[in-house]
């Protein structure tokens, strides 16, 4: 293997962390990663492999697929095994906490000086899909990852300009925020080419610098914030970097909350309310009710107005179901290709609602795109 790849693996093995080892190394932590990697592949590979790769002057068994093995008694033509394993949530988890770990936090900022104690005020975002790639002339609207960041922006600061003055504020993500998982642009479960404005990277980068935006422009009307970021059928893993990275963003601001857990719901009891949400995609708006009663038995019996919020769908839907208000949200998004050639409808819209402790939904306001 390369001298640079057995540094990083021997020093992985001693118990340092990917940043201290890329600190020690002078490289990046994603760059220390594949070193690892490369190397494990190599200890693992079998010992002819080893071989021929030392007779021919071979030192990077990661870019080896496939060859022939020969001897003086036979010819072996091989195909090297690739590592093609899903890493599982807590290695994924693992390598997060490193990377976003150092993080200075930001300086607390003042709260606002009137607030109504009696007020919670929902800032829910459904299926923003930062990232994805629509033509006007295919799918009847443009969206880029600029349309995105400017609608997420501009429509968080004209909410919190319009909402009352509520003591506290959540920012509630239902899924999907960025379009894609990784860089195979591939939808994780069906499969689906996506179209992309934009990498993974930049999609990423892009959705944590607008929920912060958005973070910043709550504290100037609320006195508590608390964010949830939900899994979604397109970042199923990928939505775990922005968690992560919110929560060492503001981990030392006492009025910002973010939500850490890799839980796909989110439950919240205010006064007689009880909020919860689901991205919407693993079962109808029946069950997750039934489930919603089952699972939080006790503030079930404590609240009388039950809301429930899902998105995944992209269009609006209201509905009372067994003493909850079930609320399929309309998305950020505009149409992609597959939803306009399947003939899919939808208007883009963003909203914030307000709730009293006592009496349930106060008020609404609505943005459309």
């Amino acid at each position: 293997m390369k001298k640079v790849q057995r540094e990083a693996y021997e020093l992985r093995q001693q118990g340092l962390k990917l940043r201290e080892i890329a600190e020690r190394l002078g490289a990046s932590t994603q760059t220390i990663h594949y070193r690892i990697k490369a190397a494990e592949q190599y200890l693992n590979a079998d010992d002819g492999i080893k071989m021929a790769m030392s007779k021919a002057g071979l030192e990077d068994i990661s870019q080896i697929h496939s060859g022939w093995l020969k001897t003086d008694e036979a010819s072996l033509y091989f195909v090297r095994p690739q590592n093609t394993a899903v890493e599982t949530l807590e290695s994924i988890i693992q390598h997060i906490k490193e990377r976003v770990g150092g993080i200075k936090p930001l300086e607390p900022i003042a709260p606002p000086s009137d607030v109504v104690d009696d007020l919670v005020t929902i800032y829910p975002i459904s299926d923003a899909h930062i990232g994805m790639r629509a033509i006007k002339e295919e799918t009847g609207d443009d969206y880029s990852l600029d349309i995105a960041s400017e609608r997420i922006r501009r429509s968080m600061d004209e909410l919190v300009e319009l909402s009352p003055s509520s003591r506290r504020a959540i920012i509630l993500d239902v899924g999907d925020l960025t379009h894609a998982d990784d860089t195979s642009y591939l939808t994780p479960r069906s499969k689906h080419t996506l179209d992309m404005s934009g990498t993974q990277y930049e999609s990423i980068d892009l959705a944590i610098e607008v929920l912060s935006a958005g973070i910043f422009a709550t504290l100037r009307k609320h006195t508590e914030v608390l964010v949830r970021v939900l899994r979604g059928n397109h970042n199923e893993n990928s939505y775990i970097a922005i968690m992560f990275a919110l929560h060492e963003r503001f981990r030392e601001n006492p009025r910002v909350t973010i939500e850490k857990t890799p839980s796909d719901f989110f439950v919240h009891e205010f006064g007689k309310c009880m909020f919860a949400a689901h991205h919407g995609d693993k079962g109808r708006a029946e069950r997750l009710v039934l489930h919603m009663a089952h699972e939080w038995p006790d503030m079930w019996g404590r609240t009388k107005w039950r809301y429930y919020f899902n998105g995944h769908f992209h269009h609006a839907k209201l509905q009372d179901i067994g003493g909850v208000q079930v609320e399929q949200l309309r998305a950020v998004a505009s149409r992609d290709k597959y939803a306009a050639t399947h003939g899919y409808v939808g208007s883009p819209q963003m909203q914030a609602i307000t709730y009293h402790k006592e009496f349930g939904e106060k008020s609404r306001v609505k943005i459309n795109f």
